[in-house]
């Protein structure tokens, strides 16, 4: 800004310098020098204005350094709160950042690529519930962004998780239950897999030897039972061994 007024001033002198002597017989010399009083007065006006500005600049500037000094002055204090260092909040910072950004390549991508990066989104929402419970999560901006990633890896997911349905037959005619359900090839393929079914349907499902024709039963992905999925399996054996004649 001070070398473009300084060019404009000077480039002014230049002209109120060269104009005189090219039109020295249509001009007094008094009109000459009046105008060039008047030249001289708007630049002193200019360089005037352009101090001005630069002391302004200067103040602005030590102002900023000032806030700037207090600002991590009171961010230092609250990692010292937090017991965490400045290093750890960059670190934490850096790794959000970085997720930003691969989430935004993610969303660019269509159903099908995306599904060859189930892996890594999956790993990535795992991370995300980590860093929600990390004391940095603590602090309102950063816990925002958490947030606001979380709900886009979860977005991610679903539109790569196409739940599967079946909808239950008779038994006449189908012989529907959940161990033949669990059985069919499209299913899981493994009758002993019909306790995933039971887990992921508890809504309608209240008794597992009990299901009802037309019902649309969620099919859980995985082709192993989760460990809650196994505790449910072995209430019900047990509670079958110990009904009347063990059936």
């Amino acid at each position: 800004m001070k070398t473009a007024l300084t060019l404009i001033a000077l480039f002014t002198i230049l002209l109120l310098l060269v104009n005189p002597l090219a039109a020295q017989d249509k001009m007094s010399k008094d009109e000459w020098q009046a105008q060039m009083t008047t030249a001289k007065t708007r630049v002193a006006q200019l360089q005037g204005q352009l101090a001005r500005l630069d002391s302004d600049k200067a103040s602005l500037q030590t102002q900023s350094s000032k806030l700037d000094a207090d600002l991590r002055a009171c961010e230092d204090a609250l990692y010292a709160m937090l017991g965490i260092t400045r290093a750890d909040a960059e670190a934490f910072d850096k790794e959000l950042s970085d997720m930003e950004k691969r989430v935004d390549d993610l969303q660019k991508m269509s159903d099908a690529e995306l599904a060859t990066h189930r892996d890594e989104i999956e790993r990535m929402d795992a991370r995300l519930k980590e860093l929600a419970g990390h004391k940095m999560a603590m602090i309102p901006r950063y816990k925002n962004r958490v947030t606001a990633l979380q709900d886009r890896v979860t977005a991610l997911l679903k539109s790569i998780t196409k739940e599967k349905s079946y909808t239950v037959g008779t038994w006449s005619r189908d012989r529907d239950c959940l161990w033949n359900i669990a059985k069919k090839k499209d299913i899981y393929a493994n009758a002993w897999m019909w306790p995933k079914i039971w887990q992921g349907n508890r809504d309608k499902i209240k008794d597992p030897d009990r299901i009802k024709p037309k019902w649309v039963l969620k099919i859980p992905e995985g082709n192993e039972m989760s460990k809650e999925e196994k505790s449910a399996a072995n209430r019900y054996y047990r509670k079958k061994a110990s009904s009347p004649g063990g059936q």
